[in-house]
């Protein structure tokens, strides 16, 4: 194993043992995405900082806004990472918040995560025209997929927006991806068109194929994923599939053996997109944009997802 992928591990796990200790509130599987996301900066989590911008998030919101519980731990990472006046953004944040309910969205977790994306990446952009946009590719995605489309949609409908993908193209590309995928043994319609939206941001029918061939070589081998992190796949699996499995291996085993949370305490399908985030981001030399917010996301909807599963057991 290569040095600087060797070292990535290393202050993962280092990031993650001391998250543990410093945001032990936040629970197992926050600790891990600052862990992973710090580690991607070669940076140790600023825990000051981060406890200083959760502070003045509160000072600064509604008690019943949804910028509370999980979703502001996420954000509060999300905004640590960025180097520059974390008020500032903060306030970006609030202003795209306010656009994107003006324009219909529903006051929910899955806005505020968007607007934090808005404002970092259309930041000399006009938000009004982006926000209009964003309403346009909702639209189209709750016409064609009625019954699978809805809050969560809303990040990557923001993307496209930010991009300034046609609709006409949206609306033909997705089709055609759309129904490779349901060939493949993915059993999450919601995740099929996660994974759809976020091949079409790299923009080419070839990735598609690369793609689908990586997830047919993870179920060969046996490796887990959830479904919730198959948007990111889509944005990260555009390489030597071969070589990147052997690779995943790898890293999985060296995690394990490193750390007995990695083996023992962990949905082995989170485990594996740890893996394959830390080998990504060893590789890829440009172009990160979106990784740290689609792995937010992916997150967030696998806590979710989790506590529902929780909640219907205690009922059953």
């Amino acid at each position: 194993m290569e040095k600087l992928l060797k070292d990535r591990i290393n202050l993962t796990i280092e990031n993650y043992r001391n998250a543990k200790m410093d945001l032990r509130n936040d629970g197992d599987l926050i600790n891990h995405f600052a862990s992973l996301v710090f580690a991607h900066y070669e940076k140790e989590i600023p825990f000051e900082k981060v406890k200083e911008i959760r502070k003045y998030i509160k000072e600064t919101s509604s008690r019943v806004s949804p910028f509370r519980g999980d979703i502001l731990y996420i954000l509060s990472l999300l905004i640590a990472i960025e180097n520059e006046n974390e008020k500032e953004l903060i306030s970006d944040i609030y202003q795209v918040e306010e656009i994107l309910r003006h324009e219909g969205f529903y006051e929910c977790d899955y806005l505020v995560l968007t607007s934090f994306v808005i404002a970092k990446y259309g930041k000399n952009k006009d938000k009004y025209k982006i926000a209009n946009k964003m309403k346009e590719v909702f639209i189209l995605l709750k016409e064609k997929y009625y019954n699978i489309t809805g809050e969560d949609d809303y990040l990557v409908c923001a993307l496209w927006a930010l991009n300034d993908i046609e609709i006409n193209t949206i609306d033909e590309f997705i089709e055609t991806i759309y129904n490779n995928m349901t060939n493949l043994n993915i059993k999450s319609k919601n995740g099929i068109q996660g994974l759809t939206n976020a091949i079409m941001l790299n923009g080419s029918s070839g990735h598609m194929y690369k793609t689908i061939e990586f997830i047919l070589q993870l179920e060969k081998r046996d490796i887990k994923l959830a479904s919730q992190f198959l948007p990111l796949l889509g944005m990260l699996s555009n390489r030597d599939v071969r070589k990147s499995i052997d690779l995943i291996e790898g890293v999985i085993e060296t995690l394990c053996e490193e750390e007995s949370e990695y083996e023992y305490y962990m949905d082995k399908g989170f485990r594996t997109i740890i893996a394959i985030t830390i080998i990504s981001f060893t590789t890829i030399n440009e172009n990160r944009n979106y990784i740290d917010e689609l792995l937010a996301q992916g997150v967030y909807c696998f806590i979710k997802s989790k506590n529902k599963g929780m909640f219907a057991e205690a009922l059953a």
